[in-house]
């Protein structure tokens, strides 16, 4: 599937952690820093949905692409943020960042680098210590520079706490903390997972919210272990018996929010699909499968993780099936 930088910065807009900063720390600067890169990244983002809206430019996306690969300028500009969170040293009195080190990114030349310092600057960060409007220019002869945000100083004490964050609790299923402010790799406890899916599922309508909720809570009671998983930017909550994955809960850029259903005995309960909405029913004759494969996708569309529901407020009418559906399919595997 295609997607922009203005498609990116919308859906990251949706994964950024909502305000819920009780337990986030003891220290009141650290909490009020936090609140303040949070209102950053939507300022952040904004201007990225602006950045190539001139030229247009779809970029092929799938849940499986790399930031890097397929939205190179936003991965550049995150690692400058990293660097900056990291090496530099934040002033006594919170105003400023001095970086003694080198933030430039080797792999880039000094106009890339300065195209992505000049975005910075668009996002309200103020970089003194270099002159922006050259772009050829020896960077490793600049020897130290200021880093400021004006409108509100407190956002640098959120960025170095949100990129240390990063760097220390970053997991291969915990990817992009600095991106979407999760405030919960700071926290002392272990978050469950019931906090982490009434945050991912904030941007869907109250009824949704409290569907999906429900049903969390229903399959748990019914035996069913469910896991989160944060890769890139794709956000999964996977239910399984035992081991075998049975359905999920997806937030992509590639997919939007959907539910993902992997039933596999459907010939063993017929009766009970006829009772089905007929939306379901057709759904279940289609069946799932690579679109690849199957010949309807000239790209990875997941059909393989199974039959996909989109989670808006169509899912209301059916929801009831849905769990009825999901039932029939545990009996199944309870039967083996």
């Amino acid at each position: 599937m295609r997607k922009t930088y203005e498609d990116m910065a919308n859906h990251l807009k949706d994964i950024i952690l909502p305000e819920a900063f009780e337990n986030i720390s003891g220290e009141e600067n650290i909490r009020e820093g936090v609140l303040a890169f949070r209102a950053f990244l939507f300022r952040f983002c904004d201007v990225l949905s602006a950045y190539d809206k001139q030229k247009e430019v779809a970029r092929d996306f799938n849940n499986r692409s790399y930031m890097y690969a397929n939205f190179p300028f936003l991965f550049d500009v995150k690692q400058i943020l990293m660097n900056i969170g990291i090496s530099g040293i934040l002033s006594e009195d919170a105003q400023s960042i001095a970086i003694e080190s080198n933030i430039f990114l080797k792999k880039l030349s000094a106009a890339k680098n300065i195209e992505c310092m000049q975005f910075l600057t668009e996002c309200g960060i103020q970089i003194d210590g270099i002159d922006l409007s050259k772009t050829r220019q020896k960077l490793s002869d600049i020897e130290a520079l200021i880093i400021t945000y004006p409108d509100n100083p407190a956002v640098l004490t959120g960025l170095k706490v949100m990129a240390v964050a990063e760097k220390e609790f970053g997991t291969n299923v915990r990817h992009n903390i600095l991106l979407r402010c999760d405030y919960r790799a700071i926290k002392n406890d272990e978050t469950d997972v019931i906090s982490v899916l009434e945050d991912t599922i904030k941007p869907l309508s109250a009824k949704v919210q409290d569907y999906v909720l429900r049903l969390h809570q229903s399959q748990l009671g019914k035996g069913l272990k469910c896991v989160v998983e944060i890769k890139g930017f794709w956000i999964k909550f996977k239910y399984s018996y035992k081991r075998k994955e049975l359905w999920g809960i997806n937030a992509s850029l590639n997919t939007g929010f959907q539910m993902n259903f992997k039933a596999e005995n459907t010939q063993q309960y017929l009766d009970d699909i006829l009772k089905f909405p007929l939306i379901l029913q057709e759904m279940i004759a289609e069946g799932y499968g690579c679109g690849m494969k199957k010949g309807v996708s000239e790209y990875c569309d997941d059909g393989c993780k199974g039959f996909r529901i989109p989670l808006d407020d169509s899912v209301l009418s059916i929801g009831d099936s849905i769990e009825m559906w999901i039932d029939q399919e545990l009996l199944c595997l309870q039967k083996r």
